[in-house]
């Protein structure tokens, strides 16, 4: 697969646009979608382009910024970090559902 060449500083290192994914959060920090940076010939490298991606048309943008998800709540992060720290825990800790306590 041919990389789109861009990089992106996150947390002051230097990371190839390909390594990374798009996050929105609802204010409260629940996460409601996710995309790869780059896949295939599509490459989304701003908020911008990730929130307008994400919720199609002024109807949905509308509904999503009535919501608070905004280009704002829209994040840019590394695969890995999406794999080490977020993976399928997509609820912030308030919307969490209680993990049972250990014996």
């Amino acid at each position: 697969m041919k990389s789109s060449g861009l990089t992106v500083i996150i947390d002051n290192q230097l990371v190839p646009l390909d390594d990374c994914g798009w996050i929105q959060r609802r204010p409260c920090g629940c996460i409601v979608s996710a995309l790869v940076a780059v896949s295939g010939d599509r490459v989304v490298a701003t908020a911008r382009q990730a929130h307008e991606h994400l919720n199609h048309g002024k109807r949905e943008l509308a509904a999503a910024e009535r919501e608070g998800i905004t280009v704002d709540t829209t994040e840019l992060i590394t695969m890995r970090h999406y794999h080490e720290h977020i993976g399928a825990n997509w609820e912030c800790e308030q919307h969490a559902t209680p993990k049972p306590a250990t014996p």
